[in-house]
């Protein structure tokens, strides 16, 4: 696609100081390129990707180790250059990338990569290489000197990222590491030593965790006894910090990760076991949980809180009188609501699976399965009780903090994601973030079929399994989105030809399943996000019968996470087409509309309709809930300024 006809969308904080945010938005001190275009306005493409383009032809005459020089020569002159040495480093990785893989970078792609390295978040969509982009903003952070790090939503993305733009980096004469989850302290620091590191952005967070309790010990030697040592020719010695100073990241979906998870605390449990209840009380509160009724005993609030009624209230204080005398952590009432929530408010396949005897907590964003994580407050152990599994042994929590407040420590932070444009707001309001929505370096052949709506569960499901198995017939491969485990099994149940059926972890073997789904005549169900940052190759005979074409079982409560799962069809110019389908039973419609589940029931055709105010309605509550909870977000963060603040000021008077 030619430079001339790129439209890039940006969408820019309307001021540059907010007090909430530490990120610097510029370069600073630490790396002092000055921009060769001005930086208000749009800056001319074309005169940004010829002048790398000249500089990577004359490259292309000189040896891997003039390549090398050239990077020393730039990481040693960085203090006070001439704009054009921004142009040399994008050239650079450009030419090093081209000798490792063989591959050039479209235009948008340069484009891409230099957004980022300004210190922006990019939507990119599947299929453009967003893997290759990152290494253009990571070679121009990484001259700094002062350690990049590269995140990923998990360890496979984050090991396959590594692996393939390695080569290309230690060309340049670069030091690259991956970090691995259950590293010894010692290896980890050689890996946050190195240029960059890559690596699933929670095990960052967590490291970051582990030094600030190791920092703690060493604070806690009394200022006399440090004195002391100090007399007498002793050196007071600190633990040395596993991370260097959090300087630039790059973040890899980051809608998912700075705004689906924002809210979602990294906690760091310790090995010593805290107070105990005794496993006995679990199992009492559980079947008195069973034993109430909704709307007499219990009501369930709008946000899936459940509170006791009167009579619940009354019932459990009677409960409370009978119990017999056990070891108890927690209240009788947190027993109760916990063993509620297990019960009533988590669902399995949806909230959590039960795999290798272990209660592993599923993502209610991404689908994905997290055996790393742990429910707090006791909730983990009411949920294993509800499974039938032996409660677990409670350890006390060292330290916590949210994604949203450690992604704030960096001096510098870009993302990139497939869909970006609909949280342009929080980018902004959060983390001082500029977007810019880039194009694709083919035009876009996605069809998008109206939405069908279904007067129940059972019409719905008959309509999926006929409209894929025609497709099917006709050499159209076909992706089946779902939003649970649950629904993803019912789905497969429902065929009665082999399907292939996805769902969890992502590792190599599901992203060799998903990479297959482009071929000819291919069903797969799956939930949403399986398989995501792979891509769907579509064979010859695929693309003559329409090219993939996903099924979307249900709408996601925003409107962006749609998007995501529309954005597995019609990649790099394919053809493609995806459907939307929807019932009262759906979750987004069943929690959140009931006058429009009613609607929907009165529907008389098995075969559903298309109707476009109700295409309006189901948009229309989308951006509801998103609006609800961008304040939430808001007020999240209110809150922990607030904490911070107490927290400073105690630390000044203590």
């Amino acid at each position: 696609m030619p430079v001339s006809s790129i439209a890039i969308t940006s969408h820019r904080p309307t001021s540059r100081s907010n007090p909430k945010n530490r990120i610097s938005r510029y370069f600073g001190s630490h790396l002092s390129f000055r921009f060769p275009w001005p930086r208000s306005g749009r800056f001319n493409e074309q005169a940004f990707v010829d002048a790398v383009r000249r500089q990577t032809e004359s490259l292309a005459k000189h040896s891997s180790k003039m390549l090398a020089s050239e990077t020393c020569r730039l990481r040693d002159s960085q203090a006070n250059v001439k704009h054009d040495s921004i142009i040399d480093a994008v050239a650079l990785i450009t030419e090093a990338v081209r000798r490792v893989t063989g591959k050039t970078y479209y235009d948008v792609q340069l484009i891409a990569g230099w957004r980022l390295a300004q210190g922006r978040v990019a939507e990119i969509q599947t299929g453009e290489g967003k893997t290759l982009i990152t290494a253009i903003p990571a070679f121009v952070f990484a001259l700094a000197g002062r350690g990049v790090h590269v995140a990923t939503t998990n360890d496979y993305l984050s090991r396959r990222d590594y692996e393939t733009t390695r080569p290309a980096f230690r060309l340049l004469g670069l030091t690259i590491a991956h970090l691995d989850t259950g590293q010894e302290a010692g290896d980890k620091r050689i890996a946050y030593g190195c240029d960059i590191t890559y690596g699933p952005g929670y095990e960052f967070g967590f490291d970051y965790l582990r030094d600030q309790i190791e920092r703690r010990k060493g604070e806690a030697m009394r200022l006399g006894d440090r004195f002391v040592e100090r007399i007498r020719g002793q050196h007071f010695q600190t633990t040395a910090s596993v991370q260097r100073p959090c300087a630039f990241a790059i973040i890899d979906e980051a809608d998912s990760v700075l705004i689906d998870e924002a809210n979602t605390p990294l906690v760091l449990g310790g090995q010593d076991p805290g107070p105990q209840t005794d496993p006995a009380l679990y199992r009492i509160a559980d079947q008195f949980a069973l034993s109430l009724s909704e709307g007499q005993d219990y009501r369930i609030q709008n946000g899936g809180i459940i509170e006791l009624t009167e009579s619940g209230r009354r019932l459990a204080g009677t409960a409370f009188e009978n119990l017999p005398r056990k070891k108890m952590a927690r209240s009788w009432t947190v027993l109760v609501h916990n063993a509620l929530k297990a019960r009533i408010g988590l669902k399995p396949d949806v909230d959590y699976v039960v795999q290798l005897g272990e209660v592993q907590i599923v993502d209610a964003n991404t689908g994905r399965i997290h055996d790393e994580r742990r429910w707090q407050g006791g909730l983990h152990q009411a949920v294993e009780v509800a499974a039938g599994l032996e409660p677990s042994i409670e350890t006390l929590t060292q330290a916590r903090i949210t994604r949203q407040r450690y992604c704030q420590y960096y001096d510098k932070l870009s993302g990139l994601t497939g869909t970006a444009g609909e949280n342009v707001s929080d980018f902004r309001e959060f983390y001082g973030l500029d977007t810019d929505i880039i194009p694709t370096h083919r035009p876009s052949q996605r069809q998008i079929v109206p939405a069908r709506y279904f007067a129940n569960h059972a019409d719905k499901m008959r309509f999926i399994v006929d409209d894929a198995m025609k497709r099917s017939r006709n050499g159209q491969p076909v992706l089946i989105g779902t939003r649970s485990i649950k629904e993803s099994n019912a789905v497969a149940s429902a065929f009665n030809r082999a399907v292939t059926l996805l769902n969890g972890v992502q590792d190599e073997i599901e992203a060799d399943v998903v990479s297959r789904a482009g071929q000819a005549g291919a069903i797969t169900i799956a939930t949403n996000m399986a398989g995501r940052g792979t891509d769907i190759a579509v064979d010859g005979q695929a693309k003559a019968a329409g090219g993939l074409h996903v099924i979307a079982t249900e709408h996601q409560d925003s409107p962006r996470v749609d998007r995501q799962l529309a954005g597995r069809a019609a990649r790099q110019g394919d053809p493609g087409s995806v459907q939307f389908l929807a019932c009262p039973q759906d979750t987004l419609i069943e929690n959140h509309e009931p006058k429009l589940a009613a609607t929907l029931a009165g529907i008389q055709l098995s075969t559903g309709i298309t109707a476009a105010h109700l295409d309006s309605a189901i948009a229309g509550l989308q951006r509801d809930i998103d609006r609800k909870r961008f304040e939430m977000r808001r007020q999240m963060v209110a809150r922990d300024a607030w904490l911070e603040n107490i927290q400073n000021t105690l630390a000044k008077t203590g």
